[in-house]
């Protein structure tokens, strides 16, 4: 049996890092404004345009907050891009092989009817499949070191498909095409 490889963590490395990339922007303007903040108080201001007014503790506390942000979004996402590899390299994944069932795509179905005690803080799975008795679902909105590139990005799922999933959890760690298999129509 042949088959495609169309993910593998140790291949596809770090993706996420522009999450807490983001959080450099702010640093750098926080430093900027603690540092004009503190150049105006001496008085060697050169732009008398820009006045900051307020504590220095508040611009302290802004780029330590922008510092301590940036840090941790950093941390948490490499953290879960090391310890999904790890667990992949160590043979710690389980591995699930069979045809891609009740493929859905959230984003282009019918939205689904309000529930009353709905919470809006998940967030909502842009595509879900079954293989086996095995159930993901994977959203490009949801930040996380496994698989997660949805039909509209150009990812490869659909119904009938046969596949080979390493996954722990929810996290595909390693996504195979079968070649030899023909999808069912």
């Amino acid at each position: 049996m042949t088959s495609t490889v169309v993910f593998d963590i140790t291949q596809a490395g770090y993706k996420s890092y522009g999450f807490p990339a983001f959080g450099l922007f702010f640093v750098v303007l926080s430093a900027w404004m603690l540092f004009s903040f503190l150049d105006q108080k001496r008085k060697n201001f050169p732009n008398k345009s820009i006045r900051f007014r307020g504590k220095t503790w508040n611009f302290y506390c802004l780029f330590g907050c922008t510092c301590l942000w940036t840090i941790f979004t950093f941390k948490g996402t490499y953290t879960d891009y090391r310890n999904l590899r790890t667990a992949y390299e160590q043979g710690q994944c389980e591995l699930v092989e069979g045809r891609v069932e009740n493929f859905q795509n959230v984003s282009q179905s019918k939205p689904r009817p309000e529930v009353e005690n709905d919470s809006r803080s998940k967030p909502r799975p842009e595509e879900q499949f079954d293989v086996g008795n095995t159930h993901f679902f994977y959203s490009k909105s949801v930040i996380t070191a496994g698989f997660n590139t949805s039909l509209a990005a150009g990812g490869p799922m659909k119904e009938g498909l046969y596949v080979r999933i390493h996954h722990c959890g929810n996290d595909i760690a390693r996504l195979e095409i079968v070649d030899d298999v023909k999808p069912k129509n």
